[in-house]
């Protein structure tokens, strides 16, 4: 008989190639190889079972990045460049890469996607995970550039509200051309987008930028 985690692992895999409701509870159970009973065993229902697989496999993809901003921002040395905290503190942390670390097991992003739109319409608390999200890793962008004003790094002269509101959009764009292509690597968009954005704000020039910052941060 599979375990709990086995059984888990399995209904993820074929939710992400079919969806949630194109799964079917005797489906689940016959590819468990399980009996009505042994299900029931492990979940009370099929919507246990269906909240207990967003709880564990597509929670981690909201929760382990501000986790992971938390940690460095709190951690972070009072010398370190602001487009050093900048890489490692916002853009690091949302690879999907890690995510699929946090989880243990590779997953097409496409299909995550899709599922995670899924659940959006599903599950009530995805859309609050997803809400807090995007709330969290605004405020991480806001206080490294807020900081980074603060140390002279960073122009004075831009309106922070509104260009962290324009950063967010450009990398949800890169989440949006990913599900039409998974080849594209993020990491380098999201460096892309960083040297891009310290070209407008560093107010010591992009080129000593690129001898301490990101260059360094991410090599």
């Amino acid at each position: 008989m599979k375990t709990e985690h086995e059984i888990l692992e399995m209904a993820f895999a074929m939710f992400l190639e079919k969806g949630f409701s194109e799964v079917s509870t005797n489906e689940l159970i016959r590819e468990a190889g399980l009996t009505k009973g042994g299900f029931y065993y492990y979940f009370k229902s099929r919507e246990d079972l269906d909240q207990r697989v967003v709880e564990k496999y597509i929670h981690p993809f909201f929760a382990k990045p501000v986790e992971k901003m938390q940690e460095v921002w709190e951690g972070k040395r009072q010398d370190v460049p602001t487009g050093e905290l900048l890489w490692n503190c916002f853009f690091m942390p949302q690879r999907f890469v890690n995510f699929q670390n946090a989880i243990g097991r590779e997953v097409a992003f496409r299909n995550f996607y899709f599922l995670l739109y899924e659940s959006m319409k599903k599950f009530s608390e995805v859309i609050t995970y997803s809400q807090e999200f995007s709330e969290k890793r605004g405020e991480f962008l806001y206080r490294i550039l807020e900081r980074g004003q603060k140390r002279g790094e960073v122009v004075k002269n831009i309106d922070l509200e509104n260009y962290v509101t324009m950063i967010l959009a450009m990398q949800d764009g890169i989440l949006a051309l990913k599900v039409l292509d998974d080849g594209i690597d993020d990491e380098e968009k999201y460096k892309n987008i960083q040297t891009q954005m310290w070209r407008d704000i560093s107010a010591e020039g992009i080129e000593k930028y690129r001898d301490g910052g990101v260059t360094s941060a991410v090599s």
